[in-house]
């Protein structure tokens, strides 16, 4: 059974979207958020591509704005993702580029090279995601241009890839979203070949998932399960890490607690889920 044709959930994950979050600053306006992160402080960050509001912006969990950056920085703003010390990394695909901010935006590091696109150890095309291995490393996600997923040391050494455009065992239409999980395994979310296909950490491919739907986002929590959000069937779905769907939610449209254009999601360390919509929305999901 396909899950995304399965109407009823099987279990009430118990959330609900949060009316009114987040509270705009007069005079911005949200255009396609790309992006969503949040961090165990309770910093919740939106990365959006319109021009009446700043690339970034970080709320609290009650919806008041905390600060902003980004103007004239980023070419197109894609995923974002915080790391285990509260920075975060911000994936600009039209920039070739991934850059590494702090909680107040000062630019610690930059993976690739800004502005010129390429296939080696230093340089991406049109990058999407990145996720962090239990041993320090690091995986991107690149994506629209050359279906690979690249790994790197702790200090951004290049350790290899894998990955070529196809629809086979180990290759990508768009590898779209990258999560790991607590042994290492790396999960790629091949979007558009509607799959979860999932590697060892050196790249070795295991086994996939084709039953879940198309996904968009993927991320990994503490407790061993994966989330998945699908922008075209508007669903967050939960699954185990055997691909189990443990429950999911979401229905169709672009009002509060819809899920249409879902893009990319991120679960707190609290357990709150963000999502990133394409058509100018952010929402808060919290259990009830």
């Amino acid at each position: 059974m396909r899950a995304w044709e399965v109407e009823e959930s099987p279990s009430d994950l118990g959330y609900r979207a949060v009316r009114g979050w987040p509270r705009l600053p007069r005079g911005w306006k949200l255009g396609q958020v790309a992006g969503v992160a949040a961090d165990a402080a309770e910093r919740y960050y939106i990365y959006q591509r319109g021009s009446e509001a700043p690339p970034l912006i970080c709320f609290n969990r009650e919806g008041e704005c905390l600060g902003s950056w980004g103007e004239g920085l980023y070419v197109r703003p894609h995923m974002a993702k915080c790391d285990e010390e509260d920075n975060i990394w911000l994936i600009d695909d039209g920039g070739h580029a991934l850059y590494l901010h702090s909680p107040e935006g000062e630019l610690l590091r930059t993976l690739g090279t800004a502005g010129a696109p390429g296939e080696d150890g230093s340089h991406f095309d049109r990058p999407t995601d990145i996720a962090f291995g239990p041993s320090g490393e690091f995986y991107v996600s690149d994506g629209y241009g050359n279906r690979r997923v690249a790994r790197f040391d702790e200090d951004l050494g290049f350790l290899g890839q894998w990955g070529s455009e196809g629809l086979g065992e180990g290759q990508f239409v768009l590898p779209h979203a990258i999560t790991t999980d607590a042994e290492g395994l790396v999960y790629v979310a091949d979007r558009n070949r509607w799959r979860v296909q999932i590697f060892s950490p050196e790249g070795r491919f295991l086994r996939q998932w084709t039953h879940i739907g198309k996904p968009f986002g993927i991320v990994h929590t503490e407790d061993g399960y994966l989330w998945i959000c699908d922008g075209t069937n508007a669903r967050v779905t939960k699954v185990d890490r055997r691909g189990k769907v443990e429950g999911f939610f979401g229905a169709p449209g672009g009002g509060i607690g819809q899920l249409s254009t879902a893009h990319d999601l991120a679960v707190a360390p609290n357990g709150d889920i963000l999502l990133a919509h394409l058509d100018g929305r952010a929402q808060l999901f919290s259990r009830t």
